[in-house]
């Protein structure tokens, strides 16, 4: 019983001494906090407390000038300590009191909330700020922003693969920087040239991914850009191995292991150890590949992240071993890139397409058959021959089940292909004439807040994800109760049943309609149609459709390849 206590003790004392230090520091001036921040900028740990104590300065003089600076580093920030749910809060603290000829303070708040959605991979909400910073990049004449932006916006597309508007806007941003002749655009120029060759590499073409590698290579030394120029050889080691030189791409990445020593970002490695693994694998150097794969691998566990190339490591381990005859090692990695397979998501894509099934099946049966044939030696023959039965069992039940599953989605498909024509029949019908009500409204206020409503359903303003009651009645100028109450009489249904049909609706035409929103994760479709958890979004979508997110959309991709195959 004492333990805890001793605990909530030592918690409560701590609490109170980070308090008692924020509360010490609100006693100084906005400038001597600003100056105290400037100088731990780099170090967002230390930074914290000081710019926690500027915004509560700032409030308590209620200049807006510097309550929107405070809150806008509050917000980067918090952004760089992996807040970004309180970022993109504080940010828009900074754009809500945002004094009207403060461009510039505008520009860096938009670009940091395109910022953090992009970290976030809601990729059409970081577009859509991004944009909005560069139409005011645009008014304020400031061509290194615009490019900064237009930048961040090709990044976006290589992600999302849209590799022809990647390539289109990285060279423009060259063409525009080489114009300039001025040396403080030297970084955004290495940046676009190694995003460039990039991308290029993405698409297999190693000799034009190397002509803008080499371009980006005469602008930097390891001594000025020492990232992006390791960044750049990197990506030689790459062109390397695509163009099948092995021996030139494992020496290059050799090399580079002094480098990533000397910045002391050791993720990069991952790079390293993947492409000399390739190549000595290339070169039917099995141990030499083995120690690399190895090495890729544990240096993902230690520090703790995921990478989609995982996938393609376990399962050449596990290819590896078996043929080095080591039955553990290739069962263990075989079962963690089952593991890995189970919990992927679309960011894996491109590993989906390296790894053939029927590649799979065959080491997957080769692995069980050594198994088998080991355990056959043993006194556990009987037992085996038990769990093989079931297994069997397990595999006609799933299988069953898959069918039905596959059946049942085909139905609520073709059930929700003639909702989605009645949507758009009925979308079209709005637009093309003026909507009327059957009923006979004598009440003004209620006739107001239909009118209202209306508005709210044209603009979409139900997308946002903080549209609740409370702030659509604010909206309105009436109350929650007053809202509801008209909502359920006119509307015949709860308010929150009325948001997630508009929103739900929106979401199934605009996936049928665009196939690139189909290729988000479905956290960035979700806050696409606001939603702030994925799972909310899963759970009503399905409710409103009979189908989840994920085989709706593989549905509607079958639909419209087997529209081409037939057109």
């Amino acid at each position: 019983m004492k333990l805890p206590f001793f605990i909530s003790m030592l918690l409560l004392l701590s609490f109170n001494c980070v308090l008692g230090q924020t509360d010490s520091l609100t006693t100084k001036s906005f400038e001597e906090l600003e100056k105290l921040y400037l100088s731990t900028y780099t170090s967002p740990a230390k930074a914290k407390k000081y710019v926690d104590a500027l915004s509560i300065v700032a409030l308590k003089r209620s200049n807006k000038q510097r309550i929107a600076k405070a809150f806008y580093r509050k917000g980067n920030v918090y952004f760089k300590l992996g807040d970004t749910q309180s970022a993109i809060a504080f940010t828009d603290q900074s754009l809500a009191n945002m004094p009207n000829n403060n461009k510039e303070l505008l520009l860096q708040n938009l670009v940091q909330k395109g910022n953090i959605y992009f970290k976030e991979g809601a990729y059409p909400s970081a577009t859509h700020f991004y944009l909005k910073g560069r139409g005011v990049s645009q008014q304020m004449n400031s061509i290194k922003d615009e490019l900064v932006i237009t930048t961040n916006i090709a990044l976006i597309n290589k992600q999302t693969e849209d590799y022809a508007d990647a390539i289109r806007d990285f060279k423009q941003n060259l063409e525009t920087i080489n114009e300039i002749h001025d040396a403080s655009y030297n970084r955004l120029e290495i940046r676009n040239y190694l995003a460039l060759g990039d991308t290029y590499l993405r698409i297999q073409k190693p000799d034009s991914a190397l002509v803008y590698t080499q371009k980006g290579l005469t602008k930097t030394t390891f001594d000025t850009h020492p990232a992006l120029h390791t960044d750049l050889l990197f990506n030689t080691i790459i062109v390397y191995y695509q163009k099948q030189q092995y021996k030139k791409s494992i020496d290059g990445a050799v090399f580079l292991d002094s480098l990533v020593k000397k910045i002391k970002q050791s993720k990069k490695f991952i790079t390293s150890y993947l492409y000399q693994a390739k190549c000595y694998q290339a070169l039917k150097n099995v141990d030499s590949a083995i120690v690399n794969y190895e090495k890729f691998k544990q240096l993902a566990i230690t520090q703790e992240f995921s990478s989609p190339e995982l996938e393609e490591v376990y399962y050449q381990l596990a290819k590896m071993y078996l043929q080095k005859k080591d039955i553990e090692s290739a069962t263990r990695n075989f079962d963690f890139f089952e593991k890995f397979t189970q919990q992927k998501d679309s960011t894996n894509r491109s590993v989906q397409h390296i790894i053939k099934d029927h590649d799979i099946l065959a080491l997957k049966d080769a692995l069980k058959k050594v198994n088998d044939k080991s355990k056959k030696q043993g006194k556990t023959l009987s037992y085996l021959y038990i769990i093989s039965g079931i297994l069997i069992v397990c595999a006609v039940f799933f299988f069953l089940l898959y069918k039905q599953n596959k059946k049942r989605n085909a139905k609520h498909f073709n059930a929700l292909l003639i909702q989605l024509e009645n949507l758009e029949a009925t979308k079209k019908k709005t637009k093309g004439s003026t909507q009327k009500t059957d009923l006979a409204i004598n009440d003004e206020g209620v006739a107001q807040i239909l009118k209202g409503l209306k508005n709210f359903e044209a603009k979409q303003l139900f997308l946002n994800v903080d549209c609740t009651l409370a702030s659509v009645a604010k909206k309105l100028k009436t109350n929650t109760a007053y809202l509801s109450h008209v909502i359920n009489t006119y509307k015949e249904k709860k308010f929150s049943a009325y948001l997630n049909e508009l929103r739900i609706n929106t979401a199934l035409v605009t996936l049928k309609n665009n196939r690139k929103i189909r290729l988000y994760s479905i956290k960035a479709i979700a806050n696409e149609f606001g939603y702030a958890r994925r799972e909310t979004f899963s759970k009503v979508f399905k409710s409103a459709t009979g189908m989840d997110p994920t085989s709706c959309i593989k549905a509607l991709d079958v639909q419209d390849k087997n529209s081409r195959d037939n057109s």
